[in-house]
């Protein structure tokens, strides 16, 4: 009794003392939860529970704890990101997420923090593989030229004028230098052009074309001019080499098409890498470029379900009585002797004369010919089957060949100059007949029996296949001699032109062969009726069925584009000298930089009055915002075209220019180094009339912007049909305005959070209206961090109307 009462203490005080702890540590936990210390809370909830997993006290406490801690977790994760510590964000997110999943907030920021490290792998990815290198690579130019601009120019020369002047004009307009060589400075031209709404290339291979001139570039904003002679054109002219890593073209066959289009071009190969160097000018190589993305294209590929069944059926028939023959008879022509002097087949000899008729009961069986009942019938069958499913280039042969192989001899004897096919026996019958000293030689080899299937698909552009195909069979008779096989042969040859996926069937009835004979006794075969009942009917019947399926199926369509049916014009090639988008700093400032270099403009130009026609090409550096200053300056002359296009003293030009131009270097150096961008995509594209056609504006580098204003030029050719704000500024409930007024649409936007780093500012959805190159044009903006502006870089883009 006193044990049990024992155990019983024992079991009510550690009830007792759990019922303490339990007590002690809800009270913590909720003392915890009062001061805010949810996270210290949450864990003292977890040991209750992990102690006693009833306790619906400390159940209740933990779910309305855990909210409350996920908060607090997203507080730290805000403050991370102002504090730019990005992997502390995302591990704040988590454990927000993982203590409250139905927190929308926390849920949403880390799926977006997700979305954006897998886009930078999949970009980062994209750069590192070799077709990314290769893209990269081709959009920089190898002799960059960098205008100022690349709109057209308003360049107008009524009256004879020397190209030194006209290239004067060219140089401050765009601000690339153009030196005159010698050689064309000796023979200056007058001419007459009209260049207005030219850009700056077309204005420069119009003016080298007219007057037989080129040009070679020496840095971005310098190029020399030169006569083109012979001599200079070997001494002077840009000579560029590229190496092309082909990845389907023989180079080979690309060379030789390079030699024949391009003879001045040198062309070298590299069958190692497959690789195709060339040396060219810069328009050639252009041309080149065109030539081998247009032949190193991947072909097509087909699968080709093949199904050949071969059904071969025979039967034989052998009915009635067939006298039996003497053995001795071996030439089986149906003789039989009879007569009273016949001797038993044992004897010496057949037929002998013995002096007298003596028959015994033995010699009766040659006196009357023994019949011999024959009923034999016989059936057999045979099928082959083969389904093999072949994957061929397009122009490439497949072969399947499913069989085996058979022995077979040859002999072949010296001294007579031929050879035979043979067994052993007739070959030593033929040594001895011949005799002499002739020697034998027999040789092995093996024979392919079975199945053989060889096809050769081509893929049409328009989505057919041509297929040659040649199907052979090949048997091996019953009762051939070993070393000397009775082969069977059975060969299709066919082309045939399918769709895409279309079933063609070829073969049916091949052979089929039927044989009857009567045999017997002569004159009793002729009797009716009873000539069959006492004569043996043979009858063979054999019949062979071949059918073969095909059908085409294309897995790999050829890798053709629309830009590879049109024609195409060298000189209209994107040459690899000609002006590429302006460098981000060429383009104009924020207006807060402006507003600053402004107040300096006007101080230089009240004593250069009298030649105030000639800084009127500069006035667009500047932008929009301060061209009322210069304004007055130009009415006094009655002719101010003619002047500013024809002015006889470019040297006082470039003073007055020069001098606002390096106010804002520091300015313009800032915006080379910001890292805000603003970027349209795609950069380049081509549309046809009256298509709509989709531009993204993407901002890069934007954390902390909070507000701005943007300009975008749009080119007549273009109707701006709607914009629409992207992610950028609607995920944190910015907004977007936008007004439209000659051709410049100005996007007013907010953003009072400015958190996100980057994204799709906006969506222009345009509409071409006139063929032509239609230039979209970031031109100036204001863009603030507070109230704090920031400068910014731009690319812009160009649509290609056909």
């Amino acid at each position: 009794m006193r044990p049990t009462f024992d155990r019983l203490a024992k079991s009510l005080a550690a009830s007792l003392a759990l019922v303490l702890a339990l007590g002690c540590a809800l009270h913590k936990a909720q003392a915890a939860y009062d001061e805010g210390r949810y996270e210290e809370a949450l864990d003292q909830y977890r040991q209750i529970l992990k102690k006693d997993p009833g306790n619906n006290q400390a159940k209740i406490g933990y779910r309305k704890t855990a909210p409350l801690a996920a908060e607090a977790h997203l507080t730290k994760a805000r403050e991370a990101k102002k504090q730019g510590r990005e992997a502390l964000v995302r591990t704040e997110l988590a454990a927000a997420v993982l203590l409250d999943p139905s927190n929308a907030v926390a849920v949403d920021w880390l799926n977006r923090i997700e979305e954006a490290a897998a886009r930078q792998r999949e970009i980062e990815a994209q750069e590192e593989s070799v077709e990314a290198l290769r893209q990269k690579a081709e959009t920089r130019p190898a002799l960059p030229i960098n205008p100022r601009s690349l709109e057209g120019m308003d360049l107008n020369f009524t009256r004879k004028t020397s190209l030194r002047e006209i290239f004067q004009q060219l140089s401050r307009n765009s601000g690339v230098n153009i030196i005159l060589h010698s050689s064309a400075s000796a023979q200056d031209q007058s001419v007459s052009i009209d260049l207005r709404g030219l850009t700056f290339q077309r204005i420069l291979d119009t003016l080298m074309l007219q007057s037989d001139l080129f040009y070679k570039v020496l840095d971005p904003n310098t190029i020399m001019v030169f006569k083109k002679t012979p001599q200079n054109l070997a001494d002077y002219e840009n000579k560029l080499i590229q190496t092309f890593y082909l990845s389907n073209a023989e180079v080979d066959n690309v060379r030789q098409i390079l030699n024949a289009i391009l003879p001045t071009m040198r062309v070298f190969i590299d069958k190692r890498l497959n690789a195709i160097t060339v040396q060219a000018k810069s328009s050639d190589l252009s041309v080149a470029q065109h030539i081998v993305s247009q032949l190193d294209k991947a072909k097509a590929e087909v699968v080709v379900y093949i199904e050949l069944v071969e059904v071969t059926e025979t039967a034989k028939e052998q009915v009635g009585l067939l006298p039996t023959m003497n053995p001795l008879d071996t030439s089986a022509s149906g003789l039989y002797r009879i007569g009273a002097t016949t001797t038993n087949i044992n004897s010496a000899g057949a037929n002998v004369n013995k002096g007298g008729i003596k028959i015994s009961k033995n010699d009766l069986q040659f006196m009357f010919a023994p019949l011999a009942l024959d009923a034999l019938k016989s059936t057999g069958e045979g099928k082959l089957l083969a389904s093999p499913n072949v994957r061929v280039v397009s122009g490439e042969a497949g072969e399947v060949n499913i069989g085996e192989k058979i022995s077979t001899t040859q002999s072949s004897i010296g001294g007579l100059g031929s050879s035979t096919t043979s067994t052993a026996t007739a070959a030593s019958s033929a040594l001895a007949s011949l005799g002499g000293n002739l020697t034998s030689q027999t040789q092995y080899s093996y024979e392919d029996v079975g199945v053989k299937i060889k096809v050769k698909p081509r893929v049409h552009f328009n989505g057919d296949i041509t297929v040659d195909l040649e199907s052979e069979i090949k048997t091996l008779k019953a009762g051939s001699t070993p070393g000397r096989p009775d082969l069977g042969q059975r060969i299709i040859k066919t082309s045939a032109r399918l769709r895409d996926g279309e079933t063609a069937v070829f073969g049916g009835l091949l052979k089929e062969d039927e044989t009857k004979s009567l045999q017997g006794i002569w004159g009793i075969t002729d009797i009716p009726i009873l000539g069959k009942l006492l004569g043996s009917n043979k009858k063979d019947k054999s019949r062979t069925d071949v059918i073969l399926s095909l059908r085409a199926v294309i897995v790999r369509k050829p890798d053709l584009g629309e830009e590879d049916f049109g024609p195409f014009d060298p000189d209209q090639a994107p040459s690899a000298s000609k002006p590429f988008a302006p460098k981000p700093e060429k383009r104009p400032l924020p207006s807060g930089l402006v507003d600053e270099a402004a107040p300096v403009k006007p101080a230089p130009q009240p004593p250069a009055a009298p030649s105030s026609p000639t800084p009127q090409p500069a006035a667009p550096k500047p932008a929009v915002p301060q061209p009322a200053t210069p304004q007055p300056a130009t009415p006094p002359p009655a002719t101010p075209q003619p002047a500013a296009s024809q002015q006889p003293t470019p040297t006082e030009a470039p003073a007055p220019a020069a001098q606002p131009a390096a106010q804002p270097a520091a300015a313009q150096a800032d915006a080379q180094e910001s890292p805000l961008v603003f970027f349209l995509t795609p950069l380049s594209t081509d549309t046809t009339k009256g298509q709509r056609v989709g531009l993204t504006l993407f901002a890069s580098g934007a954390q902390g912007l909070t507000s701005g204003t943007l300009s975008i030029k749009v080119d007549p050719r273009l109707k701006v049909l709607g914009v629409t704000a992207g992610d950028f500024l609607t995920a944190e409930g910015g907004k977007l305005q936008q007004a439209s007024q000659d051709g410049t649409l100005t996007l007013t936007f907010t953003r009072p959070g400015g958190a996100t780093d980057s994204g799709t500012f906006a969506t222009l959805d345009l509409e071409a209206l006139e063929p032509g190159k239609a230039t979209v044009l970031i031109q100036e903006g204001r863009y603030l961090v507070g109230t704090n502006p920031i400068p910014a870089r731009v690319v812009n883009a160009l649509v290609t109307i056909q």
